[in-house]
């Protein structure tokens, strides 16, 4: 269990290294201001956090036969995990379908019938997930859960589990003193 615990501590403190900032405001992708910003894209496109991040993710992963989420903060949380994992395939889903080439939504290493868990580096509403896994069940595939790094306390978990999803979060907003997120938005 220590080394578990240790992992969980050393991707804690990458987080407050490369992507905690609390000196906002900032505007999030669902147009609220928020004083406090979370940008884990400098941590799961590090070497050492990509690592962590896989690590801690695939004890969650019994059964799963493919992993993914929305394009563009999924897509190196996805990659490795199949790394690490060996086994586990990846995939993204676009925000919209292309309108060119083979002009699909979904991309990577899915089939239907696959098992598969969603991924994401932030999550506040839960909305872009939920369009993501409407996006994968549509090919036949099964959603067991999804599964966020940091979870900013703002209702995707409630969003997501009243779907009949399971969720689970690396971490939360409040595991770095950062007050509820609810207290600090703005609807713009």
């Amino acid at each position: 269990m220590a080394i578990v615990q240790d992992t969980h501590e050393d991707l804690k403190q990458l987080i407050k290294k490369f992507g905690c900032f609390t000196d906002g405001p900032y505007r999030l992708s669902g147009g609220a201001l928020s004083d406090f910003y979370f940008d884990l894209r400098r941590v799961t496109m590090h070497p050492q956090g990509a690592s962590l991040i896989a690590e801690m993710m695939i004890e969650r992963l019994a059964g799963i036969d493919a992993v993914g989420g929305m394009e563009s903060g999924a897509i190196p949380i996805a990659t490795a995990i199949a790394l690490k994992s060996g086994v586990i395939r990846a995939f993204f889903v676009r925000k919209s379908e292309k309108t060119h080439g083979r002009m699909r939504r979904v991309e990577g290493c899915v089939r239907k019938g696959d098992v598969v868990a969603f991924v994401e580096d932030v999550t506040t509403s839960g909305e872009s997930v939920l369009s993501g896994i409407a996006a994968v069940e549509q090919l036949g595939c099964r959603t067991a859960k999804v599964i966020s790094v940091l979870d900013r306390e703002s209702g995707a978990q409630e969003r997501i589990t009243s779907k009949g999803y399971q969720f689970e979060a690396l971490f939360t907003s409040s595991d770095f003193k950062v007050p509820n997120f609810e207290t600090h938005v703005n609807k713009a």
